[in-house]
């Protein structure tokens, strides 16, 4: 595959602790099968656009959005799906976001 064209570099990911990390999910497998959790580089700021920033409401909400709609698609766990509502909240919270605006959003989904 790496001599089609020199510009692309294909390399082999191998599992570490019975997971490997594609895209945003970390794929993890157990004694019951395959898990699917939501994967974040170590390098990841958690910053979004402050609540209190003069921009537009959907331009701050966005993000939300988009991690929203992800914790309703990729966990395929109760346990994860929690699990990454507190990581939501933590996100929020930290961008002065008012929990009850994430709480309606959540709901929306």
């Amino acid at each position: 595959m790496n001599s089609i064209d020199g510009n692309l570099e294909f390399k082999i990911t191998l599992e570490t602790n019975d997971s490997i990390n594609y895209l945003d999910m970390a794929i993890i497998r157990n004694t019951k099968g395959i898990e699917i959790n939501i994967y974040r580089k170590p390098t990841s700021s958690n910053i979004t656009i402050h609540h209190n920033f003069n921009h537009p409401q959907d331009h701050k909400d966005v993000a939300y959005r988009y991690y929203i709609h992800r914790m309703a698609e990729l966990p395929n766990t109760n346990q994860a799906k929690t699990q990454e509502k507190k990581h939501i909240q933590s996100i929020a919270k930290h961008n002065v976001f008012p929990m009850q605006h994430i709480e309606n959003m959540i709901k929306k989904q």
